[in-house]
């Protein structure tokens, strides 16, 4: 009779010391999340969910065409076709932010990024063109990923070269020389850019390339794709890896212009540089 009265005033202090605790916040994160992806022709293979915080994106093209990873956010509750359509507009519409990703890599390439990503439902993308003239986008080169909470995001690594881009120009520091760098991306607006690092092919003259850009990129291009940052909104920052062996290189923006709608680089958003 006595355990009988003591047994309901035990469960009832239980009950009131799980009522008072507090789930344990998320650990603060300590390194990089990875994000692996394989290209091919014209898809991508990737997790379905990952962690918020600072990423590591790493591309690896497995296709027969060069292939990019533009990773979008969607802040908006869109179907898939309307998300398509969004993305083949002329500019980018305002319930998208655009969080960078690896830009274009050869077959049998890969190419890495870090950026931080925070919650919320997002989009990878490949606009480079076919040999058919045809974005990649329109043969279905689309998929979607979400991006679940966790602990506070760890700072971005520190970067050797920082690249700034405004409208139209890119400002490196410093100089880009010979060997592996990580170089910085910082979008100073007032547009969406991207940073395309293109490698001329043995033989080929700026004179080609401008000829190559005019003719509508018709032809075998003149150009290697090597790396760089497939579009950043406004204010954000990411970080890319790339190798630079001897030979002439440009920094390219392709990004349609929000005025106009022709690319960047019409407006003269075109950096040549050469490594010895």
């Amino acid at each position: 009779m006595h355990s009988a009265r003591v047994a309901p005033l035990f469960v009832a202090a239980l009950l009131v010391v799980s009522c008072e605790r507090k789930p344990a916040a998320p650990a603060a994160q300590t390194s990089a999340n990875p994000l692996r992806i394989i290209t091919t022709d014209f898809a991508f293979s990737s997790p379905d969910t990952v962690p918020a915080g600072l990423t590591n994106i790493v591309m690896v093209n497995q296709g027969k065409d060069p292939h990019q990873a533009v990773v979008f956010r969607i802040d908006s509750n869109k179907t898939l076709a309307e998300v398509q359509a969004g993305l083949m507009g002329a500019t980018i519409p305002t319930w998208i932010t655009v969080f960078g990703g690896p830009n274009g890599a050869m077959p049998g390439d890969s190419a890495m990024t870090t950026t931080p990503l925070t919650p919320g439902n997002y989009m990878l993308v490949c606009f480079l063109n076919g040999a058919d003239g045809k974005p990649h986008i329109a043969k279905g080169m689309i998929k979607s990923f979400v991006v679940t909470p966790a602990g506070t995001a760890m700072a971005m690594p520190a970067a050797d070269i920082t690249i700034s881009t405004k409208d139209f120009a890119f400002e490196v520091s410093p100089a880009i020389t010979a060997g592996t760098h990580t170089i910085r991306m910082v979008n100073n607006g007032p547009q969406l850019h991207e940073i395309a690092v293109m490698k001329l092919v043995p033989g080929a003259t700026m004179a080609k390339v401008q000829a190559w850009m005019q003719s509508n990129m018709a032809g075998p291009p003149p150009l290697i794709p090597v790396g760089g940052i497939a579009g950043l909104s406004v204010g954000q920052t990411a970080n890319f890896t790339a190798t630079f062996g001897a030979g002439d290189y440009l920094l390219l923006c392709f990004v349609p212009d929000a005025k106009d709608g022709k690319p960047h680089v019409a407006h003269g958003m075109m950096m040549p540089f050469k490594i010895s």
